[in-house]
Parts: C-alpha cells; structure tokens; sequence
C-alpha cells in the first residue's frame, strides 16, 4: 500500500501515544521532539498523542505523569486501552507504568525504539569517569532541565537509573504482563554515518556495548519481540536521535522517521492494537 494515498493508513484500534527519552521536555517550544511526526500521523488517519513527560526525573515519577496522561486520553476518547511507543528512557517508563501501577488492562502494545533495558555504559561512564564531581555536573544538568522546562529536576537519579547496575534490578522487578504486546527495535552507528561526532561516541562505547545507535547497545534494545534495525534504503546508519526525527543535532537527513513510525503504526494496525 502506497502510504501518500492512503488516509487510513494508521488508524489503529486503539490511539496511539508517544514517550519522549531523557534530556528533552516534549512541550519545549525551543525544540520540537517528535518534530512533524505526529501531524504527519494524523494526516494518515492515528489518534496521536504526546505524553508531556519531563526530561530529568526518575522513572517512577514520570511513569505516574503517564498513568494520569493515559487515563485522561481514555476518557476523552472513550476507549479501553492504548498503544505506546516509547522512546528511550521513556519505553521503561512505559514499562514501569504498565507493570507497577496497575495499567496493565488500559495497554493493548508497547513498542520500545532505542531503550536501554539492559542500562546504557554511557551512563556508567558519565557518573563515573568526568573529571567534574558527580553533583556540580548535576548541577549544571539540573539548570539546563529547568530551562527545557521541568519543574522538579533531578538529573543524577535520572541518569544513575539507566546505568547497567540499576537497569539489572529494575528488570528483577519490574515484571512484564502477559496481557500487554511488547515489541522493539534497534539502530546501530556504522562507518558510513555522515557525522563524526556521533561515530566518535558509538566507538568510545562500543566495547562496553557492541554495536550501538551512540547512546544504547542494538542487545540493550531489544525487549519482546525484537522486530530488528531502524534503517532504510537511504540510510543504512541511524543514531539514538535520527530514530525519532531529531536529525538536527547533527544526523542523519536521509532517514525519514515519520515514515518509519508510521509503519509501526501500520503494523500495530494490522494485528488489531
């Protein structure tokens, strides 16, 4: 199906909501984190929404600005459940939401794009090898949140939670329900990506993570059915960011995520979510 001629193209049973990753708030006028994604979504017949989650709290906390979010879109829209997809730190949220604060009935899927469910050595890294101490660089981090426009920062509890140590006990604890699909995909940053920044950091952490996306492993990705790598004819590399459209903070062009998203959609369809 040509997805340009068809306005039905997304439109699930059930609607859809995006969960913005860690470092970015999702109503920061200053950046648009799902950029045109969400409009073009509409335009191909999805009952989309945004999350408005914060960029530097725990997840617990912002797992509960979810529950409520979710609620209130099941209410207005009166439909009994909803499908997630969540990126980065914001698929545990997800996660968490759906095991621990009794959600579980509300969620028909959740699809999970770059999410370190098995922690990232970035955050390791970050909270150990900075020559600045641990608190003045959350400090700074914590400003910087405020700016993108979270009221309660707390960057050090946020960034600790991804780490490979605490992400060991939250899968421990946090139980995945036999009634909710969960999917995910992956990205990796290969030779040929067209900025060297983000194939700098891919290689400093590659020997922790083996291929990675410049912040998650493709292993620490994967959670359910793991539904393979985000790439397409013309861009065989895809970054942490590109996945979701934020191709400014030097990605790559090539990749059109809207399209990709929208085939999610079109999947999620397709198996009656």
């Amino acid at each position: 199906m040509n997805i340009t001629t068809s306005l039905s193209y997304c439109n699930t049973k059930y609607p859809v909501i995006l969960v913005s990753g860690l470092g970015f708030h999702d109503q920061n006028r200053l950046m648009n984190y799902w950029t045109n994604i969400p409009d073009y979504l509409k335009q191909h017949g999805c009952d989309v929404y945004t999350a408005n989650q914060e960029a530097f709290i725990s997840i617990p906390d912002n797992a509960i600005k979810l529950k409520y979010r979710i609620l209130d879109i099941l209410e207005k829209t009166k439909k009994e459940k909803i499908n997630i997809i969540g990126h980065s730190k914001g698929g545990l949220e997800a996660r968490y939401m759906a095991s621990k604060l009794d959600m579980e009935e509300h969620i028909s899927s959740i699809t999970t794009l770059g999410s370190p469910h098995r922690g990232t050595h970035l955050a390791d890294i970050i909270l150990g090898r900075l020559p600045l101490p641990k608190f003045a660089t959350a400090r700074l981090v914590n400003l910087y949140a405020t700016i993108m426009g979270d009221k309660r920062p707390d960057s050090l509890k946020a960034v600790f939670q991804v780490t490979t140590e605490a992400m060991k006990i939250f899968n421990e604890e946090v139980i995945d329900s036999k009634q909710i699909y969960y999917q995910s995909y992956a990205s990796h940053i290969n030779k040929e990506y067209p900025n060297i920044l983000w194939r700098t950091i891919a290689y400093v952490i590659r020997p922790y993570e083996g291929k990675n996306d410049g912040m998650v492993g493709i292993e620490s990705s994967k959670w359910g059915n793991y539904k393979g790598l985000i790439q397409s004819d013309e861009a065989s590399s895809v970054s942490h960011a590109d996945m979701v459209g934020l191709t400014q903070f030097f990605g790559n062009p090539k990749f059109d995520a809207k399209k990709f998203i929208a085939d999610i959609i079109h999947d999620l369809k397709e198996n009656k979510h």
